[in-house]
């Protein structure tokens, strides 16, 4: 549910700057009103994106670490001891056992 909350704050806040920049756009000539239009509706598009993009990571419960191969969230969590954290084996039944250091 996050994912489409923090998409629709993005997306607000993305296509209140796309406006800003299409409204500039239209009070400007030749070249510059082009390139205005252009980066505007560009902002849009983002906009528009980010917006479906946290709508499908909502529903689906996935999220974007999915796009980069890892299994998904919480795989670098160990729950429990692993084999770095156990204490040493004991040592064998007929080994002898080490002296004690001298001082």
């Amino acid at each position: 549910m996050h994912w489409i909350v923090g998409a629709v704050l993005h997306a607000t806040v993305i296509g209140i700057i796309a406006f800003f920049i299409l409204f500039a756009a239209s009070k400007a000539e030749g070249f510059v009103a082009l390139l205005g239009r252009l980066l505007g509706y560009w902002v849009l598009l983002i906009a528009v994106a980010a917006l479906a993009g946290g709508i499908y990571f909502g529903m689906t419960g996935k999220g974007p670490e999915m796009w980069h191969g890892h299994p998904g969230p919480g795989w670098m969590h160990h729950w429990g001891p692993g084999p770095m954290m156990q204490p040493p084996p004991p040592p064998p039944p007929g080994a002898p056992a080490p002296a004690p250091a001298k001082p």
